[in-house]
Formats: C-alpha cells, sequence, structure tokens
C-alpha cells in the first residue's frame, strides 16, 4: 500500500469534500468484512515529542479532513501546509477531543511537554504532537450488513491482509521517521497491544512506551470518567459495560500515573 496517495485523491477531495464522505471513489480495498477509505493524513510530524496512537480514523475524523483539504486545495496552499493542516484539525478532532484533553491533563503531560495549556498541541504548539492510528486509514467492517467503524483487537488487524498491509505499509514506516526520544500513548487495548509489539520488534525502545488511556470516543459511556477516577466502581450500573474492562483501565491508570508521576519528578530535579 503506497504511503502517499494525496496527489492520487487531492481532485476528488476538492469536489466532494465532506460529501465524499462514503463515497466509493475513496475506498482503499474490500477483503472479506473489512474495507478501508483514504484519509489525508499522510503528514508525519517527524520532530514530535509525544506520539498518540489510536485504532483507525472514525466518520468525524474524515468529515474533518475531507472538509480542511476542500477548503486549503480551493484557495491554493502548497501540499506541505495542506497536509499539515489537514491532520492538525482532524486528528482526533471533534468531542473526543475534550475527552483526550482532559486525561492528558490528568496525567501532567502540559508539565512533562513543557507547555501551558494542552490545548497548544492543536495549535501554538502543534509541532510536539504527531497523531496516528493502528490502521492509519478509515477500516469499516460488516456488521449487521453494514460497514461500521472497525473497533476489533490488534489480533485482528493482523489477520486481515487488508489491515495488516495498513499497519506495516503506513504506520509502521511512520514509526521509524519518529524522533527517537518520542513518547507513545495507546488509546485503548488495541493500539496498546500494537505498540508493545513494536517495542518487541524493535522499533521503538520500551522506555518510549509512557502508558494507555481510555479511547477518548464521546460513545464511550463512564469510560472516561472511570477512568479518570471520577466515577468508582460502585457508582456503575450492575450491566454497565465499563465493568467488563474495569481491571484493564484500572491497571492502564495506575501504570500511566506511575510514569508520568516519575517523569514530573525527573523534570523538577533539574
Amino acid at each position: 500500500m503506497n504511503r502517499d496517495m494525496f496527489d492520487a485523491y487531492a481532485e476528488r477531495l476538492e469536489r466532494h469534500g465532506i460529501k465524499g464522505v462514503g463515497n466509493p471513489a475513496f475506498e482503499l480495498g474490500r477483503e472479506g468484512k473489512y474495507s478501508l477509505r483514504y484519509i489525508p493524513f499522510e503528514y508525519v510530524n517527524k520532530d514530535a515529542r509525544l506520539v498518540i496512537v489510536g485504532i483507525t480514523p472514525g466518520n468525524t475524523q474524515l468529515e474533518i479532513a475531507y472538509q480542511t483539504a476542500q477548503s486549503r486545495l480551493r484557495t491554493g496552499k502548497d501540499k506541505t501546509n495542506t497536509l499539515i493542516e489537514i491532520k492538525k484539525n482532524g486528528a482526533f478532532g471533534g468531542d473526543m477531543r475534550k475527552n483526550l484533553v482532559k486525561m492528558l491533563n490528568h496525567f501532567k503531560l502540559d508539565r512533562i511537554l513543557g507547555i501551558h495549556d494542552i490545548n497548544e498541541l492543536w495549535n501554538s504548539q502543534a509541532h510536539l504532537l504527531h497523531s496516528t492510528s493502528v490502521v492509519p486509514h478509515a477500516a469499516y467492517e460488516v456488521k449487521k450488513g453494514q460497514d461500521a467503524m472497525f473497533n476489533g483487537s490488534f489480533g485482528e488487524v493482523m489477520k486481515s491482509p487488508l489491515l495488516k498491509d495498513c499497519f506495516l505499509k503506513c504506520f509502521i514506516p511512520s514509526i521509524q521517521e519518529m524522533n527517537p526520544e518520542a513518547l507513545y500513548i495507546g488509546l485503548g487495548v488495541c493500539p496498546t497491544d500494537a505498540l508493545n509489539w513494536c517495542v518487541e520488534q524493535g522499533y521503538i525502545r520500551a522506555e518510549q512506551m509512557l502508558g494507555s488511556l481510555s479511547h477518548p470516543s464521546s460513545n464511550g459511556g463512564n469510560s472516561v470518567p472511570y477512568f479518570l477516577r471520577e466515577k468508582r466502581l460502585e457508582d456503575l450500573k450492575p450491566k454497565d459495560p465499563i465493568r467488563y474492562r474495569a481491571d484493564w483501565l484500572d491497571a492502564a491508570h495506575d501504570n500511566l500515573k506511575a510514569n508520568s508521576d516519575r517523569l514530573v519528578e525527573k523534570i523538577r530535579g533539574f
């Protein structure tokens, strides 16, 4: 799979914009129950100090990316700046960004990165952040006869030739280009497993793996409030699905807190 497909899709992005979401003209491939749709997230912020990894871009990110691409292309912006703006606007955009900011603040990432406000990572301090996904193009899985956003495991990614190809040819090369001192955070189980695989394969070092956050999706129910200790297990209803993930969320919280606290103390020592 080619990593840089922007030129091939630029005319379609300029013509369709946000209306291109769901258009077959943007489909990269279909294999079994899985399919991929192009998103113009090719830009790699190689000097970033923090890399946040999700599962795959969602529909909101597609909409923002396509809309931004259309706007920039129509005003004649050059390719590099267009791709930078698309990534800055679209990566973890929409309602999920509020939850992401809240969690990053909770673990003192502002102090670790030496900035005043985490929101600056999408504005004046955007050079410090690289946002990406295990499957960098939008991955879908057929459920109940319709395409739904893929939210499966890393094992599923590696078992699907289509998704594995995107992971190995788009995600891995971008990681190889990154600042060797960058810190990595996975959003949920799949990205965390993917990053641990990268450690095992030697693509990143174990000490670069800062930890895991709950996925910031606004559709995650009590996941973020529970993860941030705003709600206790006994506050959740008996059938709340978060109860089945509580052990993982607890372990992820404690691990990330320990790692972030250690870095903050190290910074204070200088």
